[in-house]
């Protein structure tokens, strides 16, 4: 009898600490727009994704006016990262958002987005909020790389040049890159 005891106890406490607390799928509505001072992206089929905790949750496409659904349960992620990327845009960071209001958002991302500025004029990251690792992109036929050699011999290139990110001839609809975090936006 008592070894019946111990097994059910043991049955009962593994069912109820196996559990994992529910947490309510977020459905978002959004649409992608052109920037209205920048008419340098487009918005038709278009990828959009959402990253958290350095996994994608969910990617859906555009429609020929931009329009899209997504949907994807949220577990322990800091902050939620929208992208976007297609043929001509590389994959460009649209907003970082660090919870919704509610599971049914509706949201509106211009292409390329309107840089948020600090009180000293300087470009913000919308994924870090700091300006200090913030690159204008400088586009042109043969980008300049810098090589960095440290005392044990390693080598390294770097697109970081007087100020400015070094990107090639293709321009695309990004205008700034953050180095903390490796985005362009």
């Amino acid at each position: 009898m008592k070894l019946f005891k111990i097994i059910s106890f043991i049955f009962i406490g593994t069912l109820f600490l196996s559990f994992k607390p529910l947490t309510n799928p977020v459905f978002i509505k959004g649409q992608v727009k052109r920037n209205p001072k920048e008419n340098s992206g487009y918005v038709e089929y278009v990828a959009v994704f959402v990253k958290g905790g350095n996994k994608v949750l969910a990617k859906t496409v555009t429609d020929d006016k931009g329009n899209f659904e997504l949907s994807f349960t949220p577990e322990k992620e800091n902050s939620f990262d929208f992208f976007c990327n297609a043929v001509g845009i590389d994959t460009m960071l649209l907003a970082s958002i660090k919870a919704f209001e509610s599971d049914t958002a509706e949201m509106t991302f211009f292409i390329p987005r309107e840089p948020k500025r600090n009180k000293l004029g300087r470009v913000v990251c919308p994924k870090c909020n700091r300006p200090d690792m913030v690159y204008k992109i400088v586009y042109g036929d043969n980008p300049i790389v810098v090589r960095h050699i440290s005392n044990s011999g390693d080598t390294t290139y770097s697109p970081l040049y007087k100020g400015t990110y070094q990107e090639s001839c293709t321009v695309q609809p990004a205008r700034y890159y953050c180095d903390r975090d490796k985005v362009k936006f």
